[in-house]
């Protein structure tokens, strides 16, 4: 995940769906004036081709990553007049003082499904946020290939280094949510949020097995604990195929697949908030 060029290469599905999601909020985002903190910003490609053209003209955007690789990256490639970029881990338990009610509004695609504590990355949201602040957040509920880690776990080969496989599973598919929406509504009036709109919505992506590889490679966080590049490789292998063999029980009825498409289906959680005024 701390690979900026191959998340680049990579994040096909992240692009599209970025896209999609803002495209529905056009109208939203046409309003956010001021100062907005994209939070996941990773290399900082998506901020600034997709999220920052569909701001106003006189905004400016703050891209947020926990990743210093990922920043390095984005102030060298993707910088504008208009973008800057820091690090910040949305789930710190000190935020840094002059972060706090610094921003009018904040956005974060594909980001919040990393979180072990969600409650604590949509507190500190809050806290960033000035009165009146919104935020459109946009994070993966459920996703069928991220089970191939518990299975591949019982790997004996595999086994020491994935002994946290489970904590890497997207935080409602953790800890075993059936109603991911309500849980999700439940957490952010808890923590007073207005809740403007909120959604789980179904998705699917189809990949070549190249490109299903390339994905895996972007995004996978344990590949660089394996101590050569021979059981690397191995283990992407055995991962692709892993899901490869998932997906045969989970393709959506009304997908036209064909011979060699591997057709991923997840959900994701979409949530526009408001922080009230004082």
């Amino acid at each position: 995940m701390n690979s900026a060029e191959n998340y680049i290469t990579g994040n096909d599905m992240q692009h599209r769906d970025t896209n999609d999601l803002i495209g529905e909020f056009k109208y939203e985002l046409s309003l956010m004036q001021g100062k907005c903190l994209d939070i996941g910003c990773g290399p900082g490609n998506i901020t600034k081709d997709i999220l920052l053209p569909s701001l106003p003209d006189e905004a400016t955007i703050v891209g947020a990553d926990i990743s210093q690789e990922m920043v390095n990256y984005a102030r060298k490639n993707n910088a504008d007049n208009h973008l800057s970029y820091i690090v910040l881990d949305i789930e710190s338990l000190d935020l840094p003082k002059d972060q706090i009610e610094q921003y009018d509004n904040a956005v974060s695609f594909y980001c919040l499904h990393w979180c072990i504590d969600l409650r604590r990355a949509f507190e500190n949201i809050y806290k960033l946020l000035r009165p009146e602040g919104k935020a459109l957040v946009m994070f993966i509920a459920y996703h069928m290939g991220f089970e191939a880690y518990i299975q591949l776990k019982q790997n004996p080969q595999f086994q020491p280094y994935l002994q946290d496989a489970h904590r890497y599973l997207p935080y409602f598919q953790r800890i075993g949510c059936k109603d991911m929406r309500a849980s999700l509504e439940e957490m952010l009036r808890d923590i007073g949020f207005k809740i403007l709109h909120c959604r789980n919505k179904e998705k699917n992506f189809r990949y070549s097995k190249q490109s299903l590889t390339n994905h895996v490679r972007a995004v996978n966080p344990f590949i660089k604990r394996f101590p050569d590049e021979d059981i690397k490789n191995y283990f992407l292998e055995k991962l692709v195929n892993e899901i490869i063999d998932q997906q045969n029980d989970n393709v959506p009825l009304n997908i036209n697949k064909q011979k060699d498409d591997i057709v991923l289906k997840y959900y994701l959680l979409i949530a526009h908030v408001q922080k009230p005024s004082t």
